[in-house]
């Protein structure tokens, strides 16, 4: 055999080596040196993979687009993540607020109830205080009362004691409007109309000035009240009987000049 044959000869057994070698080849792809091989069920050569990454068998799906898509998906559940723990921290913070808040409410409302409550005491002490003078005074004038009487005396009214210094004071009778401050024992219905008859004489006397028409007025309609106090007399406390006259007594001799205070 001469040098060409010899040559031909060779050349068509390694061509004949390499076709039969492929699929040895296409098997041992997963062993392959290269830096990166992909082979999910051993159907992948190297050299479909490298010769066209985004074709050929499997390449669109294994390669860069499915790592891109899965990247994006990992940084939106990343995103999620903290847009979730964001919300849960707002959320405790608004819990606390309403927590506080109400904390705060009920904490005003047990201090509101507790100084209502001891403005109450305080003001029962306060009546209770008044309740024990008033009846202390009672019991005195009841006493001053007793010995007049013994000593023969009226315990109301000595008809010979000049009423003419009566005079009412300024929280009693306003000398810039005229207005008048009734004592609480003139204060029943029989004596209504006749407080409203001298409130309108003070409210005149105080815009015209006193006149002897106009004192005359006043001091009628005042001994008219005093009788109506008489009629009572069984029904009140010395004390406020006697108050009570020397109020109507003073209305007369403030009703005869001007009004000061």
């Amino acid at each position: 055999m001469n040098t060409a044959m010899r040559k031909l000869t060779l050349s068509g057994l390694c061509l004949m080596v390499l076709i039969s070698a492929g699929p040895i080849l296409e098997a041992a792809g997963p062993f392959f040196p290269r830096r990166t091989i992909y082979n999910f069920g051993g159907g992948l050569s190297p050299s479909v993979y490298y010769g066209n990454r985004w074709g050929g068998y499997g390449g669109g799906y294994y390669g860069g687009g499915y790592y891109d898509s899965g990247a994006g998906y990992i940084r939106a559940q990343g995103k999620a993540q903290v847009d979730r723990s964001k919300a849960m921290i707002n959320y405790q913070e608004a819990q606390s607020k309403q927590l506080d808040n109400q904390k705060k409410m009920a904490e005003t409302y047990v201090a509101r109830q507790k100084a209502q409550r001891a403005s109450i005491a305080e003001q029962q002490e306060i009546i209770k205080a008044k309740d024990a003078a008033r009846q202390a005074a009672n019991e005195r004038q009841t006493e001053i009362n007793r010995k007049r009487r013994e000593s023969g005396l009226s315990p109301y009214f000595n008809a010979s004691a000049s009423q003419d210094s009566e005079r009412l004071n300024s929280s009693q009778l306003n000398p810039a409007t005229g207005e008048i401050s009734w004592p609480e024992s003139l204060m029943g219905n029989e004596f209504q109309a006749s407080r409203e008859k001298l409130q309108e004489l003070y409210s005149l006397k105080n815009s015209t000035g006193v006149t002897s028409s106009l004192s005359r007025q006043i001091s009628d309609e005042a001994n008219s009240m005093k009788n109506l106090l008489r009629g009572q007399i069984r029904h009140m406390l010395p004390n406020d009987y006697l108050a009570a006259r020397g109020f109507i007594e003073g209305l007369i001799n403030m009703g005869k000049t001007s009004v000061t205070g």
